[in-house]
């Protein structure tokens, strides 16, 4: 009996309308995640310029279409549950919401190892954390400066 090959996938999380979004909601993140832990070893999640996200995959058909059905089936689910502001990621995805597109199989496409998605997933994460210690020691300073100033009066 032969091993059936893998093979590569991908589908985009889009937003319903153009107020929707499907960025900066920690959809990246949580994609990775879900096919780190489904068994996936390539694959990941891509913002692109138009705002859709795209995950890619690489593996057996039957894994791909059942991470695709679940995804399709609990994103909005997943995406409340990994939230700490259910209001604020209600504005952002809006109503009627986002959705996955049809899954597409492509044998043409590159699929990369899914650890170069979660390091660079991670890095940004650094960065947005190192961005807002930096606005936070700002506000500090200018707090500091407000009080001697005033505590002098």
């Amino acid at each position: 009996m032969t091993e059936e090959k893998d093979i590569k996938a991908l589908f985009y999380i889009e937003p319903k309308t153009e107020h929707n979004r499907v960025q900066d909601i920690g959809l990246r993140m949580l994609l990775t995640e879900k096919l780190i832990r489904a068994g996936f070893k390539k694959g990941g999640a891509i913002n692109l310029d138009d705002g859709r996200v795209e995950v890619i995959l690489e593996g057996k058909r039957e894994d791909i279409e059942r991470f695709y059905n679940q995804t399709n089936k609990h994103l909005i689910e997943w995406l409340e549950e990994r939230t700490n502001n259910k209001e604020r990621l209600k504005k952002m995805i809006g109503n009627p919401g986002i959705e996955c597109s049809k899954l597409e199989f492509k044998e043409g496409i590159r699929v990369l190892d899914i650890g170069l998605y979660s390091h660079s997933l991670e890095l940004g994460q650094l960065q947005k954390g190192v961005d807002a210690y930096i606005d936070m020691a700002k506000a500090i300073n200018k707090l500091t400066e407000f009080l001697d100033k005033n505590l002098q009066k």
